[in-house]
């Protein structure tokens, strides 16, 4: 009998961008890969992305989980916004941080209670994918990005796909 989660579960997501050598932008997905825990979302599209540890700074999260599942070192976080650590009392921090977008989950197939943050970062290094999370890393062109989120929109990690909608939408491209 499986114990059902009823707190939802912080998360981080990164859009992480770069230009091809014509200046045109491309965003990095992955192949979701957890058959044995997450069958239902196994091989689906997805943006790197992983939970928050208790009062871990959202910044030091984003960059450890896109180390940990595509081996990119996170150069720049679009939006860093991001004021000092105000430590008011002994044992009290607190800051404050303005991510490109939320996103949550309201209903999910066997998934867990996301609700998260997405940033848009530029990374450096080559990608080493972590085969226990993922597989097929990708660069995006934004049309064909597009097309999956327009077209194909079931094969896209559910978490992500409102955040990938809002991206095209809204993101200065």
């Amino acid at each position: 009998m499986t114990t059902e989660i009823k707190t939802p579960i912080s998360v981080v997501t990164a859009i992480i961008e770069r230009k091809n050598r014509s200046g045109e932008t491309l965003v990095y997905m992955q192949e979701r890969w957890k058959p044995r825990v997450s069958p239902d979302y196994s091989g689906l599209w997805e943006l790197p992305c992983g939970g928050i540890e208790p009062y871990e700074n959202i910044f030091d999260a984003l960059k450890r989980e896109v180390k940990e599942e595509c081996g990119l070192i996170i150069t720049s976080i679009g939006s860093n916004r991001q004021n000092m650590v105000y430590n008011p009392r002994h044992n009290d921090k607190s800051y404050f941080f303005q991510p490109f977008i939320c996103h949550g989950v309201t209903e999910t197939r066997n998934g867990l209670p996301w609700i998260g943050f997405a940033f848009i970062c530029k990374v450096e290094g080559k990608v080493n994918i972590n085969k226990k999370e993922a597989r097929k890393p990708i660069w995006f062109t934004i049309d064909a990005l597009r097309d999956l989120v327009t077209k194909e929109p079931d094969k896209i990690f559910p978490l992500h796909l409102p955040v990938l909608d809002y991206y095209l939408k809204f993101a200065k491209l």
